[in-house]
């Protein structure tokens, strides 16, 4: 019976000392230098490099139109900025 608990015990401080190293070790993670972390964080981590920005600018010009004209804008904003 004593070793069962010296068994026990061993076991609830390892795990318990993981957790804390996992912990620490995902705190470390977060203050890496060199990455960066978005202006807003209601973006949830999202960042928009500035060709997706400009193809999303040339895609707003696209939605007043309508008809084949909006369809041919689109299709030379997808072109140009290579998301077809």
């Amino acid at each position: 019976m004593d070793q069962l608990i010296k068994l026990l015990s061993a076991a609830v401080l390892a795990l318990t000392l993981s957790g804390v190293a996992t912990a620490a070790d995902n705190d470390q993670k977060s203050k890496q230098p060199g990455v960066e972390q978005p202006d807003d964080p209601a973006a949830g981590g999202a960042t928009v490099s500035k060709r997706e920005q400009e193809y999303l600018a040339a895609l707003k010009k696209c939605e007043p139109m309508a008809g084949a004209d909006k369809s041919k804008c689109i299709d030379t904003a997808k072109k140009r900025y290579g998301q077809m």
